[in-house]
């Protein structure tokens, strides 16, 4: 019995290393660069505009989908299958009628930093719950929030500049 498992081993030795030796492998940095740059070559030569509407079909089934599954928690009291199937065709429909009417994710940028100020919003409502006055609740995340977009804004005060004479090294002068 000895001998036939020293036999196999070798043979699967042996084979081993005929594959060792025939397998080349290139190095994971290579092949995840040249990835890269075949992601970059795609949308600098925009050769995802014949993909635009089924990018955009996606785009807009996975998050109609999503919002109607979270409504149909507070609309019926048990999620189960047929409810979800609902959730799912109606996030299919909505999704083929916005791209239909020739809405892309392209015309949804300019109302991308509403959304973004609506969450600083509701994560600030959230990180002052220790207040007992919802309105003086609502009132200072509300101030916070319009703070801070005045100043990505610009409105108060330019944020390059003042990034600058923040982090400006004092000036040597010739003498």
């Amino acid at each position: 019995m000895k001998g036939k498992d020293i036999c196999r081993l070798l043979i699967l030795t042996a084979m081993l290393i005929s594959v060792l030796s025939i397998a080349h492998a290139r190095p994971l940095t290579e092949t995840f660069g040249d990835g890269l740059i075949k992601i970059n070559d795609f949308f600098e030569q925009e050769k995802y505009k014949p993909y635009a509407k089924a990018i955009d079909f996606g785009f807009f089934f996975l998050l109609f989908t999503s919002i109607y599954l979270i409504g149909v928690k507070y609309a019926f009291r048990e999620v189960d299958k047929p409810v979800k199937a609902i959730a799912v065709v109606l996030g299919f429909m909505s999704a083929f009628l916005m791209v239909a009417n020739d809405y892309s994710i392209i015309s949804l940028l300019p109302y991308l930093p509403l959304f973004l100020y609506l969450f600083l919003f509701i994560l600030l409502w959230l990180l002052l719950k220790g207040m007992k006055s919802k309105l003086w609740r609502f009132i200072i995340a509300l101030l916070i929030t319009l703070l801070i977009a005045a100043i990505v804004e610009g409105w108060l005060f330019e944020v390059e500049e003042l990034a600058l004479s923040f982090f400006a090294l004092p000036k040597n002068e010739k003498k």
